[in-house]
């Protein structure tokens, strides 16, 4: 019976997260996809592109997002079983409020360990996934990218003004400048032409008609004139960043690179910021992958006081209040907290004692009240 009890709660209330965490991600995830539109289309990547870059980001909002909804989703599901005197069934069939109390405690271990492997293994593997198709993906939004009166310096290198379109994929009065032509120490050209026209939108050939080339070559201006050229675009990238970010990188690589920078020894890997600089960024990313979600079940426990009260006193509604400000004072605190994070090692194994400290103490108080309560 114990047994079956305990799976209704776990299963009320990981149902209640799992709807929560899917309204509230996707809400958060639809502003986001919002915000990336112009990021991504005016960089000249398609909606393809465009929708795999915001899917493969999903994790890392469950991820901010799931300390929050475990919180409301054991708050809630233990004040609904006051209200509908259902935890007088754990009590009549024998269960004490510590037997209670610990079956939420172990619920909440795991909980922790699964918001672990989100932060550590999957967040950052799908971020980095999402780079990957930015980085791979060819500029195949070339002919809305191009518009008529504007310069377009999108594509790294490359700067194209167009004057007029006169018809799909065909262009009027083209400038196109390769380059700094002012820099002769390297080899720089602008391109002018009458007429121009996309004959190959995937492999990214403009082909010129009726124009002049001005180039650079060991520091001298040569120009030609021509009446048919065929100029491949391919050989450009779009100016987005494609190097790996240090969310994106595997918790795995963030450690050796600590362990390498507190032995004064090289490291180079896809970790282009393991640097003594970037000390604070390092273990600010380990606090988020792995000191925050310690502080679940310290969240869970303070929920578990709830169990103190009941519905028939007078100042109860007052008392689930106060604990529901106290919970969400340690989730500020462990927000705040990761803004202190320093660039020592130390420091940062002293803030993971900081929430084992909180669910210790908080574990002797609630255990004293229910026993004497």
């Amino acid at each position: 019976m114990e047994k079956l009890l305990f799976r209704k709660l776990i299963i009320d209330i990981s149902l209640r997260a799992l709807i929560i965490t899917f309204t509230l991600g996707v809400i958060v995830w639809i502003v986001q996809a919002v915000n990336y539109l112009d990021f991504v289309i005016d960089d000249g990547h398609n909606f393809k592109i465009y929708f795999y870059y915001n899917l493969f980001n999903f994790p890392k909002i469950v991820h901010r997002i799931l300390p929050f909804v475990l919180f409301i989703s054991i708050f809630f599901e233990l004040i609904k079983y006051e209200k509908n005197n259902e935890l007088l069934i754990f009590w009549i069939n024998g269960i004490s409020k510590k037997n209670f109390i610990l079956n939420l405690a172990k619920f909440s271990l795991i909980l922790m360990l699964i918001q672990i492997t989100i932060g550590s293994i999957i967040s950052p593997s799908s971020q980095f996934k999402s780079r990957l198709f930015l980085k791979e993906s060819n500029m195949d939004f070339l002919p809305n990218l191009i518009k008529p009166g504007k310069f377009i310096d999108t594509i790294s290198g490359l700067t194209i003004f167009i004057n007029e379109k006169t018809s799909k994929n065909s262009y009027e009065n083209i400038f196109i400048q390769e380059g700094n032509l002012f820099d002769l120490d390297k080899n720089n050209q602008i391109i002018f032409a009458k007429e121009g026209f996309l004959v190959d939108n995937e492999k990214r050939i403009f082909r010129l008609l009726n124009g002049k080339i001005i180039s650079t070559n060991n520091k001298k201006l040569i120009s030609f004139q021509f009446d048919k050229i065929d100029y491949d675009l391919s050989k450009f990238s779009s100016k987005t960043i494609t190097v790996p970010k240090i969310q994106e990188v595997s918790s795995l690589k963030i450690i050796k690179c600590l362990f390498n920078l507190m032995t004064n020894n090289s490291y180079q890997d896809n970790v282009s910021n393991c640097n003594i600089k970037n000390l604070k960024n390092l273990n600010n990313e380990l606090y988020k992958r792995f000191i925050k979600p310690i502080y679940i079940p310290v969240l869970t426990l303070i929920c578990c006081f709830l169990l103190i009260f009941s519905k028939e006193q007078n100042n109860y509604t007052l008392k689930t209040i106060k604990v529901f400000l106290s919970v969400f004072l340690i989730l500020i605190i462990s927000e705040t907290l990761m803004r202190y994070v320093g660039d020592s090692l130390t420091y940062l194994f002293f803030l993971t004692f900081i929430p084992i400290i909180f669910y210790i103490i908080g574990y002797i108080l609630l255990i004293k009240r229910v026993r004497y309560g």
